[in-house]
């Protein structure tokens, strides 16, 4: 490729960028240059024309302007399957085809959804992750600066808000990204030895369905609740819990049922609770 100079063989490096402008990570695989990576582009005069960003660097300015782009060396294979492992053959599939991978600037993939076009549609990928992640900024710098169970439980906190405001085609792979953090978060904990472990386990089981909520899932999010019990809930975990039961009974529009828990939970609860609601309408 001509001008391939202009994209970071270095992930960490282009991450730390990533990071500093508020950007997803654009990432190829260096061997994918020796082939093709074809894109459907929309001319100026109206046509639909294919570009093949192997060959063609007309796109690179586009590209840099939305994305830090990465064309991730072979040698990086390895470790980046051996992180991969227990995320699903969705996530295997899409870190290992040639095509197109839109990343956190941790390296996680973000677009793992599959789609049935053979050619990638260069604008819709734009308008769907071109996304400016300054909202995650100090989540993403603390979690940077100090990987813990705290700080990957602060990031998947971050990225379901992110998700409440994001366009609904993404929501659902954003709130994947925030999975990742989660399981992280709880390997942390089960590694190592943690004060009020189990509490604090419990907080990320509870967290996993305010996910639920948030993707408008109340159904199973209700399921899930129904199997805990209230004498079960770790103090450091009923605000919480009460949120969820507040949250889920006003999606179900019981109005009678969630008025008891309403003053169990914050101002900034309840404002929570009116996002999932109005995202659940559209």
């Amino acid at each position: 490729m001509g001008n391939a100079q202009e994209w970071f063989t270095n992930i960490d490096v282009a991450g730390r960028l990533a990071l500093v402008q508020n950007k997803m990570l654009f990432v190829v695989w260096e061997e994918s240059f020796n082939g093709s990576i074809p894109v459907l582009v929309n001319s100026d005069a109206g046509d639909t024309v294919v570009i093949d960003l192997a060959n063609d660097t007309s796109l690179d300015s586009i590209i840099k302007a939305y994305f830090i782009p990465v064309r991730l060396p072979e040698a990086n294979y390895e470790s980046f399957i051996n992180t991969a492992e227990g995320r699903g053959y969705k996530y295997i599939n899409k870190l290992t085809d040639n095509n197109i991978k839109i990343m956190d600037v941790n390296g996680n993939i973000l677009n793992t959804e599959t789609s049935m076009a053979v050619i990638t549609d260069f604008s819709k990928l734009i308008d769907t992750y071109a996304l400016n992640t300054a909202f995650l900024n100090n989540a993403l710098q603390n979690y940077s600066q100090n990987k813990s169970y705290l700080t990957s439980y602060l990031l998947a906190e971050k990225y379901m808000e992110f998700a409440i405001y994001a366009k609904k085609d993404v929501r659902e792979e954003i709130m994947d990204l925030s999975t990742i953090y989660l399981k992280e978060s709880a390997k942390f904990v089960t590694n190592t030895s943690i004060e009020n472990s189990a509490a604090i386990l419990q907080k990320i089981e509870l967290t996993r369905i305010a996910q639920n909520l948030i993707l408008n899932r109340q159904g199973k999010a209700r399921r899930q609740l129904n199997r805990m019990k209230v004498d079960e809930i770790d103090p450091m975990n009923e605000r919480l819990y009460g949120f969820l039961q507040f949250t889920t009974h006003m999606l179900r529009n019981d109005i009678e049922e969630a008025e008891p828990w309403k003053s169990k939970i914050s101002s900034l609860d309840l404002r929570k609770t009116e996002m999932i609601l109005a995202i659940s309408r559209l």
